[in-house]
């Protein structure tokens, strides 16, 4: 059997230090995996790593934002890119998607074996435009570490959102007393837009955080358990930096400063009441240490969503019966003609999600397209689809829509014959990624705006549609 590897992983090439990322549709070198992404919460950084049907020593391995597999670049090529559509379990074939990984050391570090060729992935260190990009070329172990890959658990990343305030276990928003030489933040605001309030955070290269205050455009620190918005260092050092804990509630999180490994709380201590520390104590997530993220903002406007309708992704689907209708003819005449009705409802789901571990509730405004699945039929069958966002819409959310269809279609009986008509289609399951363009706007009345490119649509629809016809003859 295959060693561990979290099913969501971001891979960190040894040589480089940086991870590996999918080249999207923007760059040269489209679908080529590449050893130099600096952001491990990219939506280009994520892989998903699925065990083999053939072996569970082997492993395919998907990239999430295109749904496309690992595979070499060509019949004749080594590299290695994200192109394949389906799994191919085939060794004979220079389209096998399997790899075998190989531990190193530790349970977090790999060599990658793809099985067709026997050759390991490599850091390519050629000094040409292929530099950084995987390749399958050579059997043996790199002495300087290039085909050896750090994993880090996707899932034990928390994504935030980039302007936030914290609401304490009491109710009270944090805010910076920041008055007579006072640094302490206090959960003591009833007001998501008071002044001293809200912060930005940035992460850092390991998927930890660092957190600035508005107000006064410090970073937080552990000095060295009181947290103070006090640092003007801009690098991620261990007292300004925290490790945010998902606490799998909507938007709560739980955050540990790196300097002491404790986790942040609502402390009451030498006659300090309800302010922020990384206690000596806090040791495990207590109540006083959940944390509800908000953001704080007026408006968003969600427009120029592009889709990467050449990344789809099909899946669940299902072969189903919309309507069936018949007809008995009992007579020694062949009927011509005869006409049957079928009725069916088209119901289709649509919903739009970011890659934000915390789920904020924050109402925008969205205006998109309706990607849906392709392959109908010519049969003479129609239906519009539409979902109305107007202005009120969280991601996550998903809207339905039914439509009351039906179709006529005439049949030859033949003599003393039943004859059956189904209307049959498949039923699927699409993700699409999507880019799109975000602009907030703040309680402070700032107006920022961002070109995004972690968005996934998720769609049902039924596609296919053909009519089957069936006969039975009658009983003498």
């Amino acid at each position: 059997m295959a060693p561990f590897i979290p099913r969501y992983s971001v891979f960190k090439s040894n040589y480089s230090d940086k991870y590996l990322r999918y080249v999207n549709e923007s760059e040269s070198l489209y679908r080529y995996v590449r050893c130099d992404g600096e952001d491990i919460v990219s939506p280009f950084a994520k892989f998903k790593v699925e065990t083999a049907t053939k072996s569970a020593d082997f492993v395919h391995i998907r990239c999430c934002f295109s749904n496309k597999y690992w595979r070499r670049n060509n019949e004749e090529g080594d590299y290695i890119i994200a192109a394949a559509d389906k799994p191919d379990e085939d060794e004979s074939k220079w389209s096998c998607t399997l790899f075998k990984p190989i531990q190193f050391l530790d349970d977090k570090t790999f060599r990658f074996q793809h099985v067709q060729l026997g050759h390991n992935v490599w850091f390519n260190r050629s000094a040409n435009e292929y530099r950084g990009c995987l390749i399958a070329r050579y059997s043996v172990p790199e002495l300087a570490g290039a085909d050896l890959f750090t994993v880090t658990n996707w899932e034990s990343l928390v994504i935030l959102p980039k302007h936030v305030v914290f609401k304490g276990d009491n109710g009270k928003y944090l805010r910076y007393r920041g008055e007579g030489g006072d640094d302490h933040m206090e959960f003591g605001s009833d007001d998501i837009g008071a002044t001293k309030v809200a912060n930005e955070v940035f992460t850092n290269f390991d998927g930890s955080i660092r957190v600035k205050h508005d107000y006064n455009g410090k970073f937080w620190k552990a000095t060295p358990n009181w947290i103070y918005p006090v640092s003007t260092d801009t690098s991620a050092t261990p007292e300004t930096s925290f490790w945010p804990v998902n606490l799998q509630k909507d938007n709560l999180i739980a955050l540990k400063n790196l300097g002491n490994d404790r986790f942040c709380r609502r402390t009451n201590y030498g006659g300090t009441v309800d302010c922020l520390a990384a206690a000596s104590w806090a040791t495990t997530i207590d109540l006083e240490a959940n944390l509800a993220v908000e953001e704080p903002l007026v408006a968003r406007d969600i427009y120029d969503v592009d889709f990467h309708l050449g990344d789809i992704r099909v899946y669940n689907e299902q072969v189903l019966v919309m309507a069936s209708d018949e007809t008995i003819n009992q007579s020694d005449t062949e009927i011509k003609d005869s006409a049957l009705a079928l009725a069916y409802e088209d119901t289709r789901t649509s919903s739009y999600k970011t890659s934000t571990s915390v789920k904020t509730s924050v109402e925008m405004s969205f205006s998109a397209t309706i990607p849906i699945i392709e392959g109908l039929l010519d049969i003479g069958l129609s239906s519009s689809f539409s979902v109305e966002f107007g202005k009120k819409y969280s991601w996550g959310d998903e809207k339905k829509k039914t439509n009351k269809l039906s179709a006529t279609i005439k049949v030859v009986v033949p003599p003393r014959t039943k004859v059956k008509v189904e209307l049959v289609a498949t039923k699927g399951v699409c993700d699409v990624p999507f880019s799109y363009a975000q602009r907030d706007t703040l309680t402070n009345g700032k107006q920022i705006t961002y070109v995004k490119d972690d968005g996934v649509y998720t769609g049902t629809n039924y596609f296919g549609f053909d009519f089957v016809v069936k006969e039975e003859k009658l009983a003498a």
